[in-house]
């Protein structure tokens, strides 16, 4: 077996401890990635497997690359994982890389590998960020093909992003070692095709090394991304998992990190995130509710982003109302709010979240969530008002209006939890009182 030149090894990434499954397709890139590892002293005894995906997109070709990479392979004493997909018509870059994906996990998971390892190196890296720029990508979309990624979910490594295309064929050259070309890849209609022929070598003409530059700039702007994703994600912890987001918090950063706070928080929300992720007019468009004084956007997978008094809501998510149930003896959960019920504090409470009555009182109340007719008698107030009127007067967004858990005799409402009281007796420390009090996840508390 022929090996690779020394020089090859000192440019390449430092890899980690792990257990390999190498990603070859049998271009020069994967075949150099293969000899890198079969070769190496530092990963005796270590797990290594292959995998090879059989697009079927060249027919005979797709065939032959993969014979050629079964042959080296099995001269390498390397066990190697064969899939075979239908695309079903489609001949985008996308659905071909989604495709090769989930042979990588599915694979990985037969294995018990634990780190994928992929060719990629600066010119891709450069192709990509062109790519990218030219759609109109922003730091995140810019900041690409790390060399240690697990933002997918599982662990990718990439040893080979510090060599050129031309290096890594030139030791390919000089070791005697063979590869298999993709015919595909002179089609200059698909556009990365298309940046690699005619946009890179003007670049390289006016700057030579201009591909290893690009490469650079996208480091830096990744490392810069990943500062920018540590402050986000620290910001977002008081969000976890809420469907809406304080826009006053968000005014006082700059933009830049609004917009990047607004795309997690939407994600957190769309498990479906790949069919509906956030274009960049969309982007914008929901960055510029935090500006304005009212305001809805349209988002993908049919929500809406509404901005209310306090918090900007995303709308078309089923909500946490409840069932309604006869008021309870004992504390009691009511989706992610918790009643509490106690003896007497010796005080009446603050008439918000806690409020003492006497134990008598509740009798045939139920406790539930909005519905039509509701109307209240707020405390200190002559005459009564419509529930919707009261909590509007209160500034309570109208999507939390409904999720509210309200103590109710009929239609009359005597405790709005979180917000106030209506018709209730006047505290008696003679009466034999009980107390409640609402804690949990009421972001309307005023």
């Amino acid at each position: 077996m022929n090996h690779l030149p020394e020089w090859i090894r000192e440019k390449t990434e430092p890899v980690p401890e792990g257990r390999y499954l190498i990603g070859v397709s049998g271009g020069a890139d994967s075949i150099a990635l293969l000899h890198l590892f079969a070769e190496s002293p530092d990963l005796s005894g270590k797990t290594i497997a292959a995998v090879h995906v059989n697009h079927g997109l060249r027919g005979d070709e797709s065939d032959q690359d993969e014979a050629f990479v079964r042959d080296i392979c099995a001269e390498m004493l390397i066990p190697l994982h064969v899939y075979r997909i239908d695309l079903n018509g489609r001949h985008d870059e996308n659905a071909a890389r989604e495709a090769r994906f989930a042979c990588f996990r599915e694979c990985m998971k037969a294995t018990g590998t634990d780190t994928l390892v992929l060719g990629h190196h600066a010119d891709d890296l450069a192709e990509t960020f062109l790519m990218r720029l030219i759609r109109g990508a922003g730091t995140e979309g810019l900041s690409c093909m790390p060399p240690d990624d697990t933002s997918s979910g599982i662990r990718i490594i990439r040893p080979l992003l510090s060599l050129t295309r031309d290096n890594i064929r030139a030791a390919l050259h000089e070791a005697g070692i063979p590869w298999r070309e993709d015919s595909s890849n002179q089609d200059p209609s698909y556009l990365r095709n298309n940046i690699r022929m005619n946009i890179l070598p003007r670049l390289e003409a006016l700057n030579p090394g201009a591909a290893s530059r690009i490469a650079r700039t996208s480091r830096i702007i990744s490392a810069d991304n990943e500062a920018l994703d540590s402050f986000s994600d620290q910001f977002m912890q008081q969000f976890s998992g809420a469907r809406w987001i304080r826009w006053k918090e968000l005014s006082d950063l700059p933009e830049g990190l609004q917009r990047r706070i607004l795309r997690k928080w939407w994600r957190q929300n769309t498990p479906r995130r790949q069919e509906h992720e956030l274009n960049a007019e969309q982007t914008e468009e929901l960055t510029g509710l935090v500006r304005k004084g009212r305001g809805q956007v349209n988002l993908p997978g049919g929500l809406h982003a509404v901005k209310g008094k306090q918090a900007i809501h995303l709308t078309g998510i089923p909500g946490n109302r409840f069932q309604p149930e006869p008021f309870p003896e004992k504390t009691t959960v009511y989706g992610n709010i918790r009643l509490e019920i106690t003896g007497s504090a010796g005080n009446p409470g603050n008439g918000k979240t806690e409020q003492e009555v006497p134990i008598s009182f509740f009798s045939g109340c139920m406790v539930r969530t909005l519905e039509p007719g509701d109307w209240i008698m707020p405390f200190g107030m002559i005459g009564k008002k419509k529930l919707p009127d009261y909590l509007a007067d209160r500034g309570i967004d109208l999507p939390w209006r409904e999720e509210i858990p309200l103590i109710c005799r009929d239609n009359e409402v005597l405790i709005a939890a979180g917000v106030g009281t209506g018709r209730i007796p006047a505290w008696n420390e003679a009466c034999k009182n009980i107390r409640i009090r609402w804690s949990g996840e009421m972001p309307w508390a005023l």
